[in-house]
């Protein structure tokens, strides 16, 4: 009976340590992905971006993502890359009306997604 309470109480804490850390990383990657695209934006609308600003957070969201593979849906990772990758398009022929909603959509995305994975009533039922 104690063996079957303390694997219960073990199975719990692991289960609840894995979970904090689930929504911790999550939260802290969505959070710089933020940053950077908040940088973005603002060169976006003052007519300062580069392709190279474009290309440079493709690559800042390629490493994050490889890590959220394990935390996130497949679809969700692909709907960033999505947007991502038609901002950093229009970010190329210098379509920076069309940039800025997609930076937008993408901003939006990074409040939402970690929403989904924080510890909250809501997100259990």
């Amino acid at each position: 009976m104690i063996r079957t309470l303390a694997s219960i109480l073990l199975t719990f804490g692991l289960i609840f340590s894995v979970s904090a850390y689930e929504s911790k990383r999550v939260q802290t990657t969505f959070e710089s992905f933020e940053q950077v695209l908040l940088t973005l934006y603002d060169k976006t609308e003052a007519g300062e971006v580069t392709y190279e600003d474009g290309t440079a957070t493709e690559r800042f969201w390629e490493n994050k993502k490889n890590t959220l593979h394990i935390w996130l849906p497949h679809s969700a990772i692909l709907e960033i890359d999505y947007q991502l990758y038609e901002a950093v398009g229009c970010l190329y022929v210098r379509d920076y009306d069309s940039a800025i909603p997609k930076i937008e959509i993408l901003l939006g995305m990074c409040k939402n997604i970690p929403q989904s994975y924080r510890f909250s009533f809501e997100n259990i039922l």
